[in-house]
């Protein structure tokens, strides 16, 4: 199949394309933006990132994964010259400098011993380079459905409700904009620490190119993350397998299509039963589980070669190998967190078998102090607040329910559904792969000290993840990424083992799971695609828009734009719009932010807790300024001096939330819609 119909395959593909531009132009996409987004991440990222490759000499040393070096290089390279521009104000820099060593390769390549049209006809002369574009094309429609149709523009959708997550990473990255180190853009005077990397390199993009991060998120990004994820799962699958494309293919495909047991339960929530959303996560959080597994696979594949070479590598590979795992933490500190632990077991086997000490200590310590440092500087305050230990995970999960029914209520069978539940949550989190999996786990305990180092590091991660999934649990549920990167190497592992099924009821027992995780997935396109295409239908008014009690307009747009294009960079705003409904009183909006680039006093608090770790007395004394600035018991004299007080320069009244304004009369109206109403609080 990866070899054969390749007109067919082609005419998908540009169908597929003509389907996603389609969906991106009616949400109110421009295409000439998507041309000049794609245009710039390859000037400003993929080519300085070939040049960096090219000059390091890695390019040399694994001249066949030369592209995922072009990526982890260029993304490294964007991100630390962004926070050397800002921080010193020279953003000419960050406009220039990538260019220019852009072009520099280009005029490289001159000197290679292969010319790049033979490299590029090489690949696409592989058997399974039009099946993974074809992949990826299927993939790119879905994210339009599922992001981009769902978190249109108002203007051009009416009244919707916007995805509060996306909503939040596009202040995240507009944040970036406005300085460096950034402070969260919802809550003023709190430095934001999180894993932003996606959010600061679309951020830099943002800056480069004059897009919209709003743009960039929601219609553009998709695509280019899930081309680099494709890149590197299958350069991961070449190197795991050595060379072998076939099992590559199938570990890349896999990732995508064998899910979960939920089978046709899966219809009604688009997640199932059994918490393996590894499909949708991949998909459409582009700046968390896609990014983070770009960017591990090609940590492994560094370290793969380099246990390979006996860690007989040159210092620049090492710095190269950390840089990578520091990429890593900023991507997805949960995905990192694992993969330290797994790393520094794997490196305790690996010292014992006489490599070159120097490199393979240096790099033992270097990953710890990469990931120490991280930890203490952006995740601890967060992460030390809002992370739990205990069982509520494993206690919710339907199998140890199921056991827990049968077994009764006693201390010994509580504690034998516990581990029970443990290992058949996690074969219906994964059918296909979990026993193809334990057999290859028997065969890799038999021989444990003689194991690969790449074999010891993937069956670390797969039982560290799975271990913390059921250990710790969080508010909004991020335990959920310590499983998603367990997922990964699950598969990759499993793979390996599908040449090894001899007798014929081995072989029927993995097609019967196969089938079973296959069908699943087609149940979750099958929702994806319907939820997607209904909301289409809302923002065309084919259908009916859903009675919400309150919406994202394009009076709410429309505002944001005038603040954005109307108030000095550093500007500060309150808002009444602080929950994610009228009714609602959750703390998460994140719309203003997102839409405007503009810093909120407090557009919401709740992330501002379980990610930054503030306290409940700071959001206390924040809400009650709030609170006192839209009530009209306040008097406009008390109002002022609130404002003055807090730095704040503008009120932004939507007219959807509860909240007064006769108590503004101090204020003069600046700019007022059907749903919005801006005051400012300086003039």
């Amino acid at each position: 199949m990866k070899d054969g119909f390749p007109r067919v395959k082609l005419c998908f593909c540009v169908l597929c394309v003509l389907t996603y531009l389609a969906l991106i132009r009616v949400s109110g996409a421009k295409l000439w933006g998507m041309f000049v987004f794609f245009l710039c991440a390859a000037v400003y990222l993929y080519l300085p990132g070939r040049f960096w490759a090219r000059v390091t000499g890695m390019e040399k040393v694994l001249p066949e994964f030369a592209v995922p070096l072009g990526v982890l290089l260029g993304t490294g390279f964007l991100a630390v010259l962004y926070c050397v521009s800002m921080r010193l104000g020279v953003l000419w820099l960050l406009r220039a400098l990538p260019p220019v060593l852009g072009l520099l390769w280009l005029v490289l390549l001159r000197g290679a011993p292969q010319s790049p049209w033979k490299a590029a006809r090489a690949v696409y002369a592989d058997g399974g380079f039009l099946s993974r574009v074809t992949l990826w094309c299927v993939l790119s429609v879905l994210f339009a459905l599922m992001v981009s149709v769902k978190n249109a523009h108002p203007a051009a959708a009416g009244e919707i409700v916007l995805t509060q997550d996306v909503m939040w990473n596009i202040g995240n990255a507009n944040s970036f904009a406005l300085g460096f180190p950034p402070q969260d853009i919802r809550f003023s005077m709190v430095r934001f620490s999180y894993h932003y990397l996606t959010e600061l390199v679309f951020g830099a993009l943002s800056i480069v190119s004059g897009i919209a991060c709003y743009d960039i998120y929601v219609f553009y990004a998709g695509p280019l993350v899930l081309a680099a994820l494709l890149c590197c799962l299958y350069a991961l699958g070449i190197c795991f397998y050595r060379g072998h494309r076939n099992k590559a293919l199938l570990f890349t495909f896999a990732m995508f299509l064998f899910n979960c047991a939920s089978l046709w339960t899966a219809l009604t929530n688009g997640t199932g039963s059994f918490g393996n959303t590894n499909m949708m996560h991949l998909i459409t959080n582009v700046n968390a589980q896609g990014t983070a597994a770009v960017f591990v696979s090609v940590f492994v594949i560094l370290f793969t070669e380099m246990a390979r070479r006996c860690f007989d590598v040159s210092w620049m590979y090492l710095t190269v190998f950390l840089g990578s795992f520091a990429l890593v933490c900023f991507a997805k500190g949960p995905a990192a967190a694992i993969v330290v632990c797994s790393f520094a077991v794997t490196m305790l086997f690996v010292l014992f078998r006489k490599p070159r000490w120097s490199r393979a200590l240096t790099a033992l310590a270097g990953v710890l102090a990469v990931f120490l440092v991280v930890y203490l500087v952006i995740f601890s305050s967060g992460t030390n607040t809002s992370v739990h230990f205990g069982f509520k995970t494993l206690e919710a999960s339907a199998p140890r329910q199921w056991l827990r029914a049968w077994m009764g209520d006693s201390a010994a069978a509580g504690a034998v559904c516990m581990v029970l539940g443990a290992v058949l949550h996690a074969f219906c989190m994964q059918p296909f792969q979990f026993p193809l999996y334990l057999k290859g786990l028997c065969r890799d305990i038999h021989g444990l000290l003689r194991l690969p180092a790449e074999r010891l590091l993937a069956n670390g991660i797969v039982a560290g993840g799975f271990l913390a999934y059921f250990l710790f649990w969080h508010p909004s549920y991020s335990q959920l990424y310590f499983v998603l990167i367990a997922i990964m190497f699950m598969n990759l592992l499993a793979v390996d083992q599908v040449t090894t099924v001899r007798t014929r009821a081995g072989k029927a027992f993995c097609t019967l799971c196969g089938a079973v995780g296959l069908a699943t997935s087609a149940v979750l396109v099958i929702n994806f695609t319907g939820s997607g295409m209904r909301q289409l239908a809302r923002n065309l008014d084919i259908i009916p828009k859903y009675p919400y009690v309150s919406t994202a307009s394009a009076g709410d747009e429309a505002a944001m734009k005038w603040l954005q294009s109307n108030t000095p960079q550093d500007a500060v705003f309150a808002t009444n719009r602080i929950h994610s409904m009228a009714n609602a009183s959750d703390g998460i909006s994140s719309l203003y932010t997102a839409m405007s680039g503009r810093q909120a006093y407090m557009e919401g608090y709740t992330y501002a807790v379980t990610n930054m770790g503030v306290s409940e007395a700071v959001v206390a004394q924040k809400q009650a300024v709030n609170t006192a600035l839209f009530d009209a018991s306040t008097a406009p004299e008390e109002v002022l001096r609130l404002c003055a007080e807090n730095g704040i320069d503008y009120l932004v009244c939507s007219k959807q939330y509860p909240g007064d304004t006769s108590q503004l009369s101090g204020l003069v109206v600046v700019y007022e819609n059907a749903d919005v109403t801006i005051y400012a609080a300086d003039q």
